[in-house]
């Protein structure tokens, strides 16, 4: 990876990241051709993601044995006959989970092994947040799939269950909102399961905020305090 984009790595994930949460929806009811690139797109960005965020070999090792099974289902989905379409759609969000929570700790440990920090740290932060959201979208998937009728759906937007990115795109949705507890009730919980991934998930955002903010608020105050110090000499 060169110098600039280097030093601007996050900042490359987080609009790869949002490119693909944007799009997913509005390609769901294209033509078999579309959803195939959007595919080979979010494969693209997970990949991003295992070269961005893991620097170590052991690291990279890991998330791709995490990742391959999603990777592989991903268009296996297209063909696998009907009986196996609920398994198969169970084992990709669950490879896809994984590989996605690994990520997020490795990018908040990161952060705390870090002494001063840039723009691009920032950038990496907010990313990880995004990036916890969709860890509970796709918990939230394989809830619903499992057992059907989880969650309450309003008959408004009840037809996106049908569809496999439209149904990720919906999850996302609650997820996000769960997170900022913003209250929406066109998609409410009804099964005890989706009832505690729901309040797991706020408290986990909550600490994330709260943790990972308190420290990049200290690395700057000692940045501006190490600098005010320096030039005082």
């Amino acid at each position: 990876m060169g110098g600039g984009l280097a030093r601007h790595k996050h900042l490359l994930l987080l609009a790869a990241v949002l490119f693909a949460l944007v799009t997913q929806p509005l390609l769901a009811h294209e033509i078999a051709g579309a959803r195939i690139a959007y595919d080979l797109l979010v494969a693209a960005v997970t990949v991003g993601v295992l070269f961005v965020v893991f620097g170590e070999r052991w690291e990279r090792r890991v998330a791709l044995i995490l990742l391959l099974p999603a990777l592989v289902l991903t268009f296996a989905l297209y063909t696998v006959s009907p009986g196996l379409a609920r398994p198969a759609a169970v084992a990709y969000h669950l490879s896809i989970t994984l590989f996605i929570a690994f990520a997020v700790g490795t990018i908040v440990r990161d952060i705390f092994r870090r002494h001063a920090i840039s723009f691009d740290e920032v950038i990496g932060a907010f990313s990880g947040y995004l990036l916890l959201g969709l860890v509970w979208g796709n918990l939230y998937v394989v809830v619903e799939v499992l057992a059907p009728g989880s969650f309450a759906v309003a008959p408004a937007i009840q037809w996106q269950l049908d569809d496999l990115h439209l149904r990720r795109a919906l999850f996302n949705y609650v997820s996000f909102a769960t997170m900022a507890s913003l209250g929406y009730n066109d998609v409410t919980t009804v099964a005890p399961l989706a009832n505690i991934l729901t309040w797991l998930e706020v408290m986990t955002a909550q600490f994330y905020l709260a943790v990972v903010i308190a420290q990049i608020v200290g690395m700057k105050l000692a940045q501006v305090v190490g600098a005010g110090g320096a030039a005082g000499k």
